[in-house]
């Protein structure tokens, strides 16, 4: 899911995200829920620590075999209060993918090892790593908070319910010892925005015609999730560095981490958190939390300026007044 050596900068200027105020219904006729089988694990944390907690980006630095928020020593799964519905919304038995053992990704990551971190973020770190039969992958490491097991439910849910040529599969999850962790497919050629504006800008790679068709690939998968899915699914999301490209140099729409289910009785919902990356993020959700497919859309039009400009969505070294390139 995620490419390329590990890098701080970012092109755009991700938001903080809040816990959002609306949830989507709960399914219903389903056997047993992934929340639900998180809420029956056992507490594998002590239960007693007079011990001061460290910082969570400290705590996040240390290897996989450590991470244990001394915050949530006395936390399990079935310490969670779940938003009315929750419980209800994945099925282990429908889910497109496998289960992975933690021991398992420790191997194929090199015990999760600083030379196969591929990305990192406030919340998470991306290692690639190798399966028995030679395929790589990019495992996904999330750390664990209440609000974690939370949106993990969430994106499994909306991400393993896909199937779009130009859309990231998700392969398999790891809920194991306050753990969260999903595996994808490792795209070698990185990102758009890596390609477009970072370290591997390479004009005679993005051709006229491929940049064509990551602009049809994309349209495409936005086109699937918009109409073609039972409930139709927003993004919110939507920018250079979440389109990965193959080998085929093929678009895939990644990272639906902040992706929810859309309104299907209203043309729009009303959030409380706005979430993002400063640059892509249409008016109307920007200054009044509105929510549809629209701003997928108008997201979409910003890759399509950079495509064609060569541009950064947000430069601070543009002409006053320019710095934003829908502006410009």
């Amino acid at each position: 899911m995620f490419v390329g050596d590990p890098s701080e900068q970012k092109l755009g200027w991700p938001l903080l995200r809040r816990a959002n105020s609306e949830m989507s219904p709960s399914h219903h006729g389903r056997d047993m829920s992934v929340v639900q089988w998180v809420m029956t694990l056992p507490d594998r944390s002590p239960h007693s620590s007079s011990q001061s907690s460290s910082s969570d980006e400290n705590l996040f630095d240390r290897s996989i075999s450590e991470i244990e928020d001394e915050s949530l020593k006395n936390y399990s799964p079935s310490s969670v209060l779940l938003p009315k519905g929750i419980e209800g919304i994945l099925n282990l038995n429908s889910l497109n993918c496998k289960g992975f053992s933690l021991e398992a990704l420790k191997s194929c990551t090199g015990q999760f090892s600083s030379e196969n971190l591929i990305g990192k973020g406030g919340s998470n770190r991306v290692y690639k790593g190798v399966l028995p039969d030679g395929k790589p992958i990019a495992v996904k490491v999330l750390k664990s908070s209440k609000e974690a097991w939370k949106d993990f439910a969430f994106e499994v849910e909306i991400i393993s319910s896909l199937k779009h040529k130009n859309i990231t599969q998700l392969h398999g999850i790891c809920i194991e010892d306050n753990t969260l962790i999903s595996v994808y497919d490792y795209f070698s050629k990185g990102s758009l925005e890596e390609n477009l504006h970072g370290k591997n800008k390479d004009g005679s790679l993005l051709s006229w015609e491929v940049r064509f068709n990551v602009a049809v690939g994309i349209a495409e998968a936005l086109d699937y999730l918009h109409t073609e899915t039972l409930k139709p699914v927003i993004h919110r999301d939507i920018k250079s560095s979440n389109i990965l490209l193959s080998k085929e140099l093929e678009p895939q729409l990644s990272d639906f981490g902040l992706a929810i289910w859309g309104p299907t009785t209203s043309s729009f919902l009303t959030k409380q958190d706005v979430v993002g990356t400063f640059g892509y993020l249409a008016p109307e959700y920007f200054m009044y939390g509105k929510v549809s497919d629209k701003i997928d859309v108008y997201a979409f039009g910003v890759v399509l300026l950079e495509l064609i400009s060569g541009r950064e969505p947000i430069s601070s070294e543009s002409c006053k007044g320019q710095e934003s390139l829908v502006a410009w």
